[in-house]
């Protein structure tokens, strides 16, 4: 008989279990010097609670062993655009997606990044590198 707290879950931790199920799937595959970031990110994924430090765990993950392991990443950057949102009054029409289409090695290079391009355009800015925040997407 199944777990009658399955059916029950919602559907943004689904996609969250996914991802860390993902994550799983590399501990065979990798080099164990990864496991600590791999571990890092799985708890963050199953955890649901900050997810700026979720997507920097992933950036810097990305950037070890997506060499090696290209379909993994893709299947999570694709469950992360799905779940994740990014929420910005300075983002100007950007989506979780456009970042991290970029490849950044982590949130604080992104919102640099970012700074630099509005810079670029002539964006009036306060001071100081705009805010970036990433959040769960509601569920439908």
């Amino acid at each position: 008989m199944s777990d009658p707290t399955e059916s029950r879950r919602e559907p943004s931790t689904c996609w969250g279990n996914d991802a860390a199920h993902i994550v799983e799937e590399l501990f065979p595959v990798t080099d164990p010097s990864h496991w600590n970031l791999l571990l890092d990110l799985r708890g963050q994924l199953l955890a649901g609670k900050d997810w700026n430090f979720a997507l920097d765990l992933f950036l810097a993950a990305r950037q070890a062993m997506e060499t090696d392991h290209y379909l993994p990443f893709y299947r999570l950057r694709r469950l992360l655009t799905a779940g994740l949102r990014l929420e910005s009054e300075h983002a100007i029409g950007r989506t979780l997606g456009d970042l991290l289409q970029r490849k950044h090695r982590s949130l604080a290079e992104a919102r640099k990044a970012l700074h630099r391009e509005l810079f670029e355009h002539g964006v009036d800015l306060p001071a100081g590198i705009p805010a970036l925040k990433i959040v769960e997407r509601a569920a439908v």
